[in-house]
């Protein structure tokens, strides 16, 4: 969906982040300049995004790694995502767990976005105040 030499996200990309159910931002740990773009691009979108999942790629690699993992757990906790590192050439099941673990998100967000908009709808929490009951109304 992007390209790591834009140094912006295009209009199309910024209105498909706006449709989106969730986001995996993947970078090739063997590439550094693909890491600083997904840094970039997601401190570009604007603070209310979907549920994202920050993936590393291609650690079957170790030998050209060039992005530690521990830069991508602290690119994580600086997103507040979820992160992982697989290997989508040798395990395909990682990245199953990947997309499983995302879809949890996106299904957790559903979730609380139905109860916040729920709250909305009934005006949030109802303050009662002690006092006379209907039933001590006059009648009319």
């Amino acid at each position: 969906m992007a390209d790591e030499d834009e140094e912006q996200p295009t209009t199309n990309q910024t209105e498909a982040v706006q449709w989106a159910d969730g986001l995996l931002l993947v970078y090739s740990i063997t590439d550094r300049r693909s890491f600083n773009y997904i840094r970039r691009t997601r401190g570009n979108l604007q603070q209310e995004t979907p549920p994202v999942v920050l993936v590393g790629n291609k650690v079957d690699m170790i030998h050209g790694r060039q992005v530690s993992t521990e830069e991508g757990e602290i690119l994580a906790k600086d997103f507040e995502c979820k992160f992982s590192e697989v290997s989508a050439a040798e395990h395909v099941g990682q990245v199953a767990d990947t997309f499983h673990e995302l879809c949890r998100e996106v299904l957790a967000a559903r979730r609380k976005s139905k109860q916040s908009l729920l709250d909305r709808m009934l005006g949030g929490t109802r303050v009662y105040s002690r006092g006379k009951s209907d039933s001590a109304l006059p009648k009319d």
